[in-house]
């Protein structure tokens, strides 16, 4: 039973919307390094909402089926820096509200004909990795699960959620007005920014925390912070180049992020958010931010390169400039 599977969604050939020339290529180079690395990849592009969501149906159905193997292995399983289950999804497109666009979506795009982040993918997901509960005490299936999830979309705001967002920030300003700076550094609750707005926006999934006993962890990669624009797949294309590579996965984030930020001229900063329970008695257990991704395949040969000849779109300045091609934006519900 594989312990690693992946989840790869990426449209570019829009027909109604500007068309997107890069996030399918990148989107096919990841897929390539991640069966390299023993990742069960399902990879679909260019879908209609029904091949969407009959992808990501069977991707849940894959992960239901590794869940009962490995849970019916052992009921007492220790946390190391092994995951018993690692599972990757990645979404590059066009989206809004927390939706994302199929390449047929009209404009503007009913909610009923989009692919929700939330309702389609994300809690359905923990739905299968088996809370239950055992003399009232919350439980899981198959404890230590983690989930690595990059979303590649732009994330601007809508118009009545730009206004919150700005009397959100007026408030935090008028309280820090008359605070002394050595004061306001004993306030975190007045440190406000866009991450800030993002972190406060998926409060919800702080629940992870709460709900007992070998929660699964999850780290959410965001290409943009939610009042900027996300332009060419730069964070998806920089992860995807280090993604193979023996580095600590909160390193490569910290490295795409960095690229991201100079390759637009610091117009787009991404924002990394990571949810799960915090157990002090459970010292060995690893964050995901430390967690090394890249494992030979086990028909790989001893100093040979992981993949040869994968390649990714090339963001030369040599080539013809080209305005760059922007997501619509991603943002979340509360």
């Amino acid at each position: 039973m594989p312990k690693r599977l992946a989840l790869l969604l990426a449209n570019g050939a829009y027909t109604i919307r500007a068309p997107l020339s890069r996030p399918v290529a990148v989107s096919t180079a990841m897929a390539k390094k991640l069966e390299a690395m023993g990742f069960v990849v399902r990879f679909a592009h260019d879908q209609t909402l029904q091949g969407m969501k009959v992808a990501t149906e069977e991707w849940l159905s894959d992960v239901a089926t590794a869940v009962d193997s490995f849970a019916e292995e052992s009921s007492d399983r220790r946390f190391d820096d092994e995951p018993p289950l690692l599972l990757l999804c990645s979404f590059c497109g066009h989206g809004a509200a927390g939706c994302f666009f199929p390449v047929d979506s009209k404009r503007p795009c009913p909610q009923e004909e989009s692919f929700s982040f939330f309702e389609d993918l994300l809690f359905p997901l923990l739905h299968v990795l088996g809370l239950a509960f055992e003399h009232g005490t919350p439980a899981w299936l198959l404890p230590g699960v983690r989930i690595f999830m990059i979303i590649e979309s732009c994330r601007r705001l809508l118009k009545d959620e730009h206004e919150a967002y700005q009397a959100t920030k007026t408030q935090v300003a008028q309280k820090k007005r008359h605070l002394l700076p050595c004061v306001q550094a004993m306030r975190p609750d007045l440190a406000f920014g866009n991450a800030m707005w993002d972190q406060q926006r998926l409060a919800f999934l702080s629940h992870l925390g709460r709900l007992g006993h070998g929660a699964p962890e999850l780290l959410l990669a965001l290409s943009s912070e939610s009042t900027t624009a996300s332009y060419d797949v730069v964070f998806l294309r920089s992860i995807v180049e280090s993604i193979d590579k023996p580095l600590r996965l909160g390193g490569i984030l910290e490295r795409a992020s960095l690229d991201t930020l100079r390759r637009t001229g610091h117009q787009q900063k991404p924002v990394i958010l990571s949810f799960g329970p915090a157990d002090a008695k459970q010292e060995r257990r690893m964050k995901l931010e430390e967690y090394v991704l890249a494992r030979p395949a086990p028909e790989a040969h001893a100093g040979r390169a992981l993949l040869r000849g994968v390649s990714l779109p090339s963001l030369s300045k040599s080539a013809p400039m080209k305005r760059l091609s922007r997501q619509r934006s991603f943002v979340h519900l509360s």
